[in-house]
């Protein structure tokens, strides 16, 4: 009889990974029993042994089968199609119902669609090239080309203010700031700051000066009348979106008309109204104080 209660066979250990948990595993599988005799335990850790050898057998035939591999090769091109499949035509999708909204793009530009209107492109690679339906006013990051496609043709640029709308079968590109380049298949068009042109299929149709800096759809237009600071705040977050960190002691309420589409002003109106001071962190976070704690900081 064997006076320990289990004996282990460390020739398994061939057979199965060498690592801390396989060894208690074989140590579990291959044990026996203290009441048994020698002969008795060997034949049994014997046909143990050959039960764990037919076993691991029976497993490489299966992995070296024909069908087994078809299988794995099916599944994997399947797995690749769909991953392609999300990777090329998965769209991310803005779009105004009732008023305009503004969004902003991946690297940064921001966009305002007036209403009815939608843009969408890549969700998975970001590639400076949105489509167009409808109307969209344009503020985009300097870097590599930026390329507007609709309908009637595509509008390309490095880093501007520009407005593109659909009227139909026309197409209408106003230019506020740098330059723009109208094409499409048999048609080139560069439009310089100040002036809009409007385009059907291979026709340029007209040609105008343009007086203002922004287009309607870029205003932020709201008149308050004793509007909580914080409401208002909101409501430039969402317009140009941007985030403003407000930092003031108390209530604040705002009287007034904002009709900008330029940040710093509105930021500026309010300040002077309010006697708040603000500082831009970053191109789209802003800091609102109070004029004392301002003072302060700087001391």
């Amino acid at each position: 009889m064997f006076e320990a209660s289990k004996i282990s066979l460390f020739s398994a250990l061939l057979v199965l990974p060498n690592s801390e948990n396989r060894i208690e595993q074989v140590i579990r599988a291959y044990s026996i029993p203290a009441r048994k005799d020698k002969h008795a335990a060997y034949k049994e850790t014997l046909r143990k042994i050959e039960e764990g050898k037919r076993r691991r057998t029976e497993h490489g035939a299966l992995l070296l089968s024909p069908v087994y591999r078809i299988a794995i090769s099916t599944a994997a091109s399947l797995i690749l199609i769909f991953l392609l499949q999300l990777l090329l035509f998965s769209q991310t999708r803005f779009e105004s119902t009732g008023q305009a909204a503004s969004f902003r793009l991946p690297d940064q530009s921001r966009v305002v669609l007036s209403e009815n209107s939608s843009i969408s492109f890549p969700k998975y690679r970001w590639n400076r090239k949105i489509e167009l339906q409808g109307e969209a006013y344009f503020e985009v990051k300097k870097g590599n080309k930026f390329i507007v496609k609709t309908d009637e043709g595509s509008v390309s640029v490095l880093g501007t203010r520009f407005l593109v709308t659909e009227k139909e079968d026309n197409l209408q590109v106003s230019c506020f700031e740098g330059k723009v380049l109208y094409a499409n298949k048999k048609l080139e068009e560069e439009i310089p700051a100040g002036y809009s042109k409007e385009f059907k299929k291979d026709d340029l149709l007209t040609t105008q000066q343009i007086q203002s800096a922004y287009p309607t759809s870029a205003l932020f237009s709201t008149n308050y009348s004793g509007e909580n600071l914080q409401q208002v705040v909101s409501d430039l977050e969402n317009f140009f979106q941007v985030k403003i960190q407000l930092q003031t002691a108390g209530s604040h309420f705002f009287s007034g008309n904002l009709e900008t589409a330029n940040l710093d002003s509105a930021l500026k109106i309010i300040s002077r109204s309010l006697d708040l001071h603000y500082s831009f962190k970053s191109n789209d976070e802003i800091l609102l104080t109070e004029k004392q704690k301002s003072y302060e900081k700087k001391n």
